[in-house]
């Protein structure tokens, strides 16, 4: 588990904590860190990363496991937040070339802003927005998220 060195726990708590960890990465394809530790509050993230039989945990599934992860292991006085985060693909492999199209348009984008910001080669963006190349799941991420922060931030 990532961060785990920052608990002032025994050796052989973390080493539980640790193995615990490895088996939602294992099993259910879930990534649990350590956010931060200080003066007894503990902020652990945990994300599902993938499909396990089909189904994605809800936040609040994945809240309330990593919550029973650390019930009895952590002294009771400490405070643990859990930040859960649910990842739905569904977003990102919904996305199109229109959809990008639509988007840039909105905004007020050319390829070259596409390419400035997301780090997608030029000739690409423009083979891409042309129909000439298929979006690959790394340009489908990198445009999903591109957008998402763009619309947000307004820079």
């Amino acid at each position: 588990m990532k961060n785990l060195d920052l608990l002032s726990l025994s050796p052989e708590v973390k080493k539980r904590l640790d193995e615990f960890a490895r088996q939602y990465a294992r099993m259910a394809h879930i990534v649990i860190e350590i956010v931060s530790f200080s003066e007894g509050r503990l902020i652990v993230r945990a994300e599902q990363k993938d499909l396990v039989n089909g189904q994605f945990l809800s936040k609040k599934e994945l809240h309330e496991r990593v919550r029973e992860m650390f019930k009895g292991e952590i002294p009771e006085d400490w405070k643990l937040t859990v930040s859960a985060v649910n990842f739905d693909r569904k977003d990102i492999d919904g996305i199109t070339i229109e959809w990008v199209r639509k988007r840039m348009e909105k905004l007020g984008l050319k390829a070259k802003h596409l390419s400035n910001y997301t780090g997608i080669d030029k000739c690409t963006v423009s083979s891409i927005l042309s129909g000439d190349k298929d979006l690959t799941k790394w340009h489908k991420v990198a445009l999903y998220y591109f957008f998402k922060y763009y619309e947000v931030a307004q820079f």
